[in-house]
């Protein structure tokens, strides 16, 4: 799995280990080694007892996402959402989205929030250019996505999600009430889901 994006693609690796470790031997990025230097760092403690890699990748300017797309070589891709950050190495942000896309150039599997416009016009044109079959896995507030985030209750200390999936209702419940976090947290339910795990 190779997770890049703006923000959160430490937390959306560290939340997806505790998820699945129970589940599958899992190699991943220790820290925030998301680096030119640190992906290949993370890559080296792959060996032949793990079932499944969790690594980000960061980048700052153009030209760094396809070296660490050829070292990761990932199968599904999680891109948790598009911001400001390291803006600067980039002409405008469709560039820095499409650098970005470079990682999910050989996935299988995508998953995204559809809710930033520009970042799914850009993955529905990656998917129309491929000749290899891509599955993409989009979370939405709105009507057509493949998981619809229905409705959102916050508290004073944890966040009730409630989406439809697959024809299906169902909630999760995280320790948390931040946008940030809640982004996060749907970004792993979908990968879940994906999964067909509860």
């Amino acid at each position: 799995v190779g997770i890049t994006g703006s923000n959160g693609k430490t937390i959306v690796k560290e939340w997806l280990n505790q998820l699945l470790h129970d589940r599958y031997r899992i190699v991943r990025s220790p820290k925030s080694y998301n680096s030119q230097i640190g992906v290949p760092l993370s890559i080296w403690q792959m060996d032949g007892s793990a079932s499944l890699g969790l690594f980000e990748a960061g980048i700052s300017q153009v030209g760094e996402m396809e070296k660490l797309q050829a070292i990761i070589q990932p199968t599904i891709g999680i891109f948790t959402n598009i911001g400001d950050a390291h803006a600067s190495g980039f002409l405008n942000a469709a560039q820095k989205i499409n650098e970005k896309l470079l990682l999910f150039s050989n996935v299988e599997t995508l998953v995204y929030c559809s809710d930033y416009e520009e970042l799914d016009t850009r993955v529905k044109a990656m998917k129309a250019n491929r000749s290899a079959s891509l599955q993409l896995i989009s979370w939405s507030r709105m009507a057509g996505a493949t998981l619809r985030v229905t409705k959102i209750i916050k508290n004073e200390i944890d966040t009730t999600i409630t989406g439809e999936y697959d024809s299906q209702t169902s909630s999760i419940t995280i320790p948390f009430t931040d946008e940030a976090a809640i982004e996060n947290a749907i970004s792993c339910w979908c990968l879940l889901l994906f999964f067909q795990l509860p």
